[in-house]
């Protein structure tokens, strides 16, 4: 039988709203002009895959892992997507775009272990970040800094929303925390793709962590203890339109505790596809989109310490037909 070498493997690491799936697309664009058949692995958090579609309209092909993060609660299926996209669509780079949770570490473990190092060779580990007033202790949180010390390039993004002083302050905290990758600076995500991508040796730090427990029993008897650092995650799957100006008093009053939301729906006044994003510190958008496969209507809410119900009738307030029965998450 003949022996597939390996395929370039690359994963986009970091937390909630940093703009990895923005990296993502204008990555997608380059190697497709460079007639690349690019696989996505495509992890959220949601139940509902909102990012897949977006990237499905320009990469190869998208294998959606989503109801978890990909370093404990669809680790078991990392392999499988990876096999897929090789395999049936021939597939000759990979990117991975991490859940905002996941630990990159342990998914370095999963893509540098016997069997699928067959299939991929990771080539780089990108992380984003955005700047922060208290760098030492937003850092600190444990999904940044994994992120941050697996990373070969750092991208602090988002610069055009942030003060220099609090950028200098978060720029000197990265070096502090990972002095051997590169640090990039940007503004959406905007950065020379070719230099970006050009590889040097990884240092050891990047191998993978002596800390990081490889679980040895199959699959079916893996543990899913959700790690203490990861934050709530509640998929709303919308029953219809809903109506505008309901969706938009309620995207004007959504708590502190929320890190994250994003989705797709319709309004009753509007036949066009809708897409939601929330990032603090930004403002909630929504505006028309146009896809391919229509994606189900549905919006993921991601944080700490705020009242999900609350949050979750309202949204369906917003509804102009009767919401079904909740679902487990």
């Amino acid at each position: 039988m003949h022996q597939i070498s390996p395929v370039p493997f690359y994963m986009l690491a970091g937390p909630l709203g940093t703009g990895k799936t923005t990296l993502l697309l204008r990555l997608l664009e380059y190697w497709k002009k460079q007639g690349r058949t690019v696989g996505v692995v495509m992890n959220e958090s949601g139940q509902v895959s909102i990012d897949g579609p977006r990237a499905g309209a320009v990469a190869g092909q998208v294998v959606n892992l989503a109801g978890g993060c990909v370093c404990c609660d669809t680790k078991d299926d990392l392999a499988w997507g990876i096999g897929q996209l090789i395999t049936d669509f021939r597939s000759d780079l990979i990117v991975l775009e991490c859940s905002g949770m996941a630990n990159p570490a342990e998914v370095i473990d999963a893509v540098t272990d016997a069997f699928v190092s067959r299939m991929v060779t990771l080539r780089q580990t990108i992380a984003l970040v955005q700047p922060t007033a208290d760098p030492e202790q937003a850092y600190s949180d444990p999904v940044i800094a994994h992120s941050l010390r697996c990373a070969d390039d750092i991208i602090l993004n988002k610069r055009d929303l942030f003060l220099s002083t609090m950028w200098d302050a978060s720029a000197k905290a990265i070096v502090a925390r990972n002095p051997y990758a590169r640090l990039w600076e940007a503004s959406h995500a905007r950065l020379d793709p070719d230099e970006l991508l050009r590889t040097r040796e990884r240092s050891p730090l990047h191998q993978p962590s002596p800390n990081v427990t490889v679980d040895a029993h199959p699959p079916s008897t893996q543990s899913k203890t959700r790690a203490a650092y990861h934050p709530l995650v509640m998929t709303v799957r919308l029953p219809g339109p809903v109506n505008r100006r309901k969706f938009l008093d309620w995207m004007d009053r959504l708590p502190i505790g929320l890190e994250r939301a994003k989705g797709f729906l319709r309004f009753t006044d509007d036949p066009s596809l809708q897409e939601f994003q929330y990032a603090p510190p930004g403002v909630s958008q929504v505006e028309p989109l146009h896809l391919l496969d229509e994606p189900p209507h549905a919006v993921v809410l991601i944080g700490r310490n705020y009242d999900q119900e609350a949050c979750r009738t309202a949204l369906l307030g917003c509804a102009e037909s009767p919401a079904p029965e909740r679902a487990a998450d």
